[in-house]
């Protein structure tokens, strides 16, 4: 199992001097729980990752990312009642992953629409 979890925030509008991709590492031990939020269907997407150790001590117990199927403007992606989330299953994939290295990359797929569009980490904000 890797150390790190490592969330690629992708937003190539982000202008200069923030970067179009920031990869944010959180340590595995400090992942207490992880959720999503959006309802079914096309609307707002979340991914929100519960955290403790030594972000509490910097004031942080929640990272949320939002999810969406553009790079560069917010597209809310389709997920379908009744079908595995694909936001929390990407997460918990790369937490149990044996990538042999010191990170695993959360590698979010297609969303569940009738055409199935990619996926990506639009911002991060912690809380």
């Amino acid at each position: 199992m890797a150390k790190f979890i490592k969330f690629n925030v992708q937003n190539s509008a982000a202008a200069s001097p923030l970067s179009p991709t920031e990869a944010i590492l959180v340590n595995v031990e400090d992942i207490r729980s992880v959720s999503a939020t959006g309802a079914s269907g096309a609307n707002a997407k979340t991914v929100v990752v519960k955290i403790d150790g030594r972000n509490t001590s910097l004031g942080f117990s929640t990272l949320t990312f939002t999810v969406s199927t553009s790079l560069s403007t917010a597209v809310d992606p389709k997920i379908v009642t009744g079908k595995t989330n694909p936001l929390t299953a990407a997460v918990r994939s790369a937490m149990t992953a044996n990538p042999g290295g010191v990170a695993a990359t959360v590698q979010l797929g297609k969303d569940q629409s009738s055409t199935p569009v990619q996926m990506y980490f639009r911002t991060a904000l912690y809380s």
